[in-house]
């Protein structure tokens, strides 16, 4: 299959609405983003943030009807329950395996609005703690979370063969890169993956080349104008393509791997990537214990 060498633009309504499938009210979904999906500024205001994700991957599930789903980045847990939800709704006996390299029970600083009576504020949380305060508990029956850094949890992965994959862990080119590999390696005969964070900015830089480099070369995608896009959203009127999320139809997925095998060696670099990651993540844990360390120190020095 000659693939093009352009993505086919949709807003995100549009595509949505071209799946056919029924939705929850709109308001269901802000409401769940307002508590795991939030975020603020360095002002110390707040927005909703990309909340449209939730309800294309609801929509996808709904209309594809996966059942058993790979997600690499939980973070707070929105694109996660979303998945969940159309499970739990559309009678879908699945499952959706989420890699995320902080546990459920360890407290980040987590922007929330828990109601529509109340304002926005910054807490210290858990992901496990929110998730029983906001998903219901035939939702969470879906979800098998998987802590670790991506790689050293994919070299053990035992899960069924997965049909839609959901992207959206660090965003570096590497690191988009081997997501992208995993993924298509514990894959069923076809897949769709999802990617967020399509741009020419920094942030997703990584996800641009690797759309651009090695999935158009091969398959066509589309990228869906999203964040803040639905109707009513601040940005439904934007009309830049530069940033979005990419969707990817990977079907004859041996022919597939045969045509990216030719060019790139996937299993060589998936050892390489692992040795990275074991070399990042022990940098991290030298740091926090430097850290700790210095804390430790200058608070003795006080007393």
């Amino acid at each position: 299959m000659a693939a093009k060498t352009t993505l086919d633009v949709f807003k995100v309504h549009e595509f949505v609405e071209a799946l056919g499938v029924e939705l929850p009210p709109v308001e269901r979904f802000w409401k769940l983003g307002d508590a795991t999906a939030l975020r603020n500024r360095a002002d110390g205001s707040f927005f909703r943030a990309n909340y449209e994700r939730g309800i294309l991957l609801y929509a996808l599930v709904a209309k594809h009807r996966p059942t058993s789903v790979l997600e690499f980045g939980t973070g707070r847990g929105y694109g996660c329950l979303c998945v969940a939800w159309a499970m739990r709704d559309c009678g879908i006996p699945g499952v959706i395996h989420t890699v995320d390299k902080v546990s459920s029970d360890e407290s980040i600083r987590w922007p929330v609005r828990w109601n529509e009576s109340e304002k926005p504020r910054v807490e210290l949380l858990a992901r496990a703690e929110v998730w029983r305060r906001t998903a219901h508990p035939g939702w969470l029956e879906h979800v098998r979370e998987l802590t670790g850094y991506s790689a050293a949890v994919m070299r053990g992965f035992c899960g069924a063969p997965v049909d839609l994959a959901f992207i959206d862990a660090g965003h570096g080119h590497r690191t988009v890169q081997h997501d992208f590999y995993a993924a298509l390696r514990v894959a069923a005969d076809s897949i769709g993956i999802l990617f967020d964070d399509y741009s020419a900015e920094d942030w997703g830089v990584g996800t641009r080349r690797l759309i651009h480099e090695e999935v158009l070369p091969h398959r066509n995608a589309s990228l869906i104008l999203t964040d803040r896009r639905w109707p009513g959203g601040e940005r439904e009127n934007q009309t830049d393509t530069s940033t979005g999320m990419v969707w990817v139809q990977c079907e004859s997925l041996p022919q597939l791997l045969d045509e990216i095998q030719s060019g790139f060696p996937p299993g060589l670099f998936a050892s390489g990537y692992r040795f990275w990651e074991m070399w990042y993540s022990l940098r991290i844990m030298v740091g926090q214990r430097v850290r700790q360390a210095l804390r430790a120190t200058c608070g003795g020095s006080r007393r």
